[in-house]
């Protein structure tokens, strides 16, 4: 493939690119590119694109070539090399009819970015829940049962795995590996239900309130994630108890609609009024329904009470 005049205007862009053949092979990289990584454009002509980086870029660019070559369309993905932060377009060079490679452009990206933030978001909640526990066990001087020590210590426990799992994404993002979640993931609704119930039972004790929780013994995988559904449900119901009165039950319970949903449910105790605003939900829980490509819908009614619905795809069998 020849770059003839092109070669030249890439000369003059203020930001590292560099061009690959159909194979991925560099046979192109303009002069901020050498500068910025050091580099010689003749003698690193014919090597594999992937390997003028190192490490999680390394990966990342490999894929992203790959990627490309396959399918024809543009791919926009982070990538960390040299101390910096950059973001990588990739883009197909074709004719009419013939795919001829690849041109690449990186630019740079502030690393304090939203997703940044709002994993750290993701991260204060686990935090606080240790802080919690283990501030209580300090406190604790005997006379209780081993159970009730031994149900702090594995809230502890599981509240610092979650902060391990925020903590790898974190890591991996500014690594230029991107987030371990698939897009495929998938969560165990049942599994989920439960764990926020067992989180909670000390909480809703203290309150004077009972949770009633229907669930099958089985359902249908959901695509999202696990930690982030429960966390939005734990800050659901944490809502719902600042305001709880003594003698309250609410009801947590999730169902099959079909074959493409599962639906979650947190119904409260009748009210003479109750919000249906679903902007007044608490924004972690809107966030996270919404990352997972999931509806939320609020209802109320003297009668039957507020009832906060989540809706999320449920995964089709597989033959």
């Amino acid at each position: 493939m020849s770059l003839s005049g092109g070669a030249s205007l890439l000369m003059f862009v203020d930001a590292p690119v560099l061009v690959g053949d159909p194979e991925g092979r560099a046979i192109y990289v303009n002069p901020c590119f050498e500068a910025r990584f050091g580099v010689d454009g003749n003698e690193v002509q014919g090597e594999h694109l992937a390997a003028l980086f190192s490490g999680g870029a390394r990966e990342a660019m490999l894929d992203g070539v790959a990627r490309v070559s396959q399918g024809g369309q543009a791919l926009r993905f982070r990538i960390r090399e040299g101390g910096g932060g950059f973001l990588a377009l990739v883009s197909p060079i074709r004719s009419e009819e013939d795919f001829l490679g690849v041109v690449i452009l990186l630019t740079d990206e502030p690393l304090a970015d939203e997703r940044v933030l709002a994993f750290h978001r993701e991260m204060q909640e686990p935090l606080e829940e240790m802080r919690h526990c283990l501030e209580e066990l300090m406190e604790q001087t005997g006379g209780r049962r081993a159970e009730h020590y031994r149900a702090l210590v594995e809230r502890s426990q599981y509240a610092l795995e979650r902060t391990a799992r925020w903590s790898q994404e974190l890591h991996g993002l500014l690594s230029g590996r991107g987030s371990s979640i698939s897009a495929n993931a998938t969560l165990d609704p049942v599994r989920v239900v439960r764990q926020v119930a067992s989180r909670l039972r000390e909480e809703l004790a203290a309150a004077g309130a009972e949770l009633d929780v229907l669930v099958p013994a089985q359902l249908t995988p959901v695509r999202g994630d696990g930690p982030r559904l429960e966390t939005a449900l734990v800050h659901l119901l944490r809502d719902r108890l600042a305001a709880a009165q003594p003698g309250d039950v609410f009801t947590l319970a999730s169902r099959q609609i079909g074959d493409e949903f599962v639906l979650f449910s947190l119904v409260d105790p009748p009210r003479e009024r109750g919000s249906t605003d679903d902007s007044e939900e608490p924004r972690i829980v809107r966030e996270s329904i919404q990352e997972m490509g999931g509806r939320l819908h609020t209802t109320a009614s003297a009668v039957g009470g507020r009832v906060t619905a989540i809706q999320l795809g449920a995964v089709a069998d597989t033959p």
